[in-house]
């Protein structure tokens, strides 16, 4: 049995170094992340009662409906108001039932098709959400009859370049003078024209787009000529401010 005693030592030290080398692998196995899931918000319903507290004519939602292919939802102006708790420029700011938007891939048929029907009728129509293909974009209606009312719920500004609304205003006030242009869509930091009547001089006109509107050289057409063929092909042009 003593002569045996090594044989039986040999096969345990085995086992061990068996069961070692097991566990090893397991632990250096690499665990599996849980998937992430994405929840996108999903449109929210305009609500009876927000039909009743904008009371827009029934008519001026359903051609928006109908031709948008959409339907409605409620859009909201964000109104800043100061503090008073609170000391410094530190702004409150809460959500205003404005108007009537829709999620649609038709957005430019939308706009074209109803600008002038809705401004007859006291109401403008605009992007208000450019999302470039990804996903539909978001076309509202508020109520107005100057088409600056547009820049002005939509608090467009460009802060990098200290310019405010009014200041953006005045500046395409100035333009509208000399090609008459309809405004089709504004954010925050962005505005976007169809002309009326383009001007003979594109390039010129491309220059003061850039004076005014830099990032849409630097960070979009790349060079002066460039937007100069673009806003003469797109009939149109825009603004925009990073």
């Amino acid at each position: 049995m003593a002569g045996n005693c090594p044989k039986y030592l040999a096969l345990g030290s085995a086992v061990v170094l068996f069961f070692l080398a097991c566990t090893n692998d397991k632990a250096e196995e690499p665990r599996k992340e849980a998937p992430v899931v994405v929840f996108k918000s999903r449109p929210q319903a305009l609500s009876q009662e927000q039909r009743n507290e904008l009371g827009f004519p029934p008519e001026v939602i359903s051609q928006v409906e109908t031709t948008a292919g959409a339907a409605a939802e409620p859009f909201f102006e964000t109104v800043w108001i100061p503090s008073k708790n609170l000391k410094g420029d530190i702004m409150l700011g809460r959500e205003r039932l404005a108007g009537v938007s829709v999620h649609t891939t038709k957005a430019e048929k939308t706009i074209n098709v109803l600008s002038e029907i809705l401004l007859k009728q006291g109401y403008l129509i605009f992007r208000s959400e450019q999302n470039y293909g990804s996903v539909p974009d978001v076309v509202s209606v508020i109520k107005g009859t100057s088409q600056y009312d547009i820049l002005t719920v939509q608090k467009t500004e460009g802060p990098n370049y200290k310019l405010t609304t009014t200041a953006i205003v005045r500046w395409l006030k100035v333009r509208q003078k000399k090609h008459p242009f309809v405004i089709t869509g504004a954010g925050p930091d962005w505005v976007e024209a169809r002309f009326i009547r383009p001007p003979k001089d594109m390039s010129a006109f491309a220059r003061e787009v850039y004076v005014f509107a830099p990032d849409v050289v630097t960070q979009g057409a790349g060079t002066i000529p460039r937007l100069a063929r673009q806003m003469k092909e797109s009939n149109g042009f825009y603004l925009w401010w990073d």
